[in-house]
């Protein structure tokens, strides 16, 4: 242990260095790993998805609601609907809700983890239960 501790000392400065840089590298490395990405959802609302004029999503984790946007489709919604949201690292709840003209509001809960590279499809269910 002497012999590697004589060996340092002569480059201390140097060897201070090394380990500062190597824990500003470790902290950013955890501190981007946590920093939001852009996710795409693809929503797949099936063959009834004319029947729906709004579709709202809400993204949440751990109990609080990160995100959330609503679309509106006077002439009934497309069959798939795609956006983008910016979510941090983890396991996230999608809760949708399809609103229709007259009628009852179906609403449904998926799970996605991000950051996702690809394309995250839900098919989201479009008949009453």
């Amino acid at each position: 242990m002497r012999s590697v501790l004589a060996l340092l000392r002569p480059h201390k400065r140097q060897f201070g260095r090394l380990v500062g840089i190597a824990g500003v590298l470790i902290v950013s490395s955890q501190v981007l790993r946590g920093a939001p990405r852009t996710v795409q959802v693809e929503l797949e609302l099936g063959p009834e998805h004319r029947n729906f004029v709004e579709v709202r999503v809400g993204y949440v984790q751990a109990g609080q609601e990160l995100h959330a946007v609503a679309f509106n489709f006077p002439a009934g919604a497309p069959d798939r609907l795609q956006h983008t949201v910016r979510l941090p690292a983890g396991d996230i709840e999608v809760h949708t809700e399809l609103r229709p003209e007259h009628g009852k509001i179906l609403g449904s809960a998926f799970h996605l983890h991000s950051p996702s590279e690809e394309l995250v499809r839900i098919r989201v269910p479009t008949e009453s239960m």
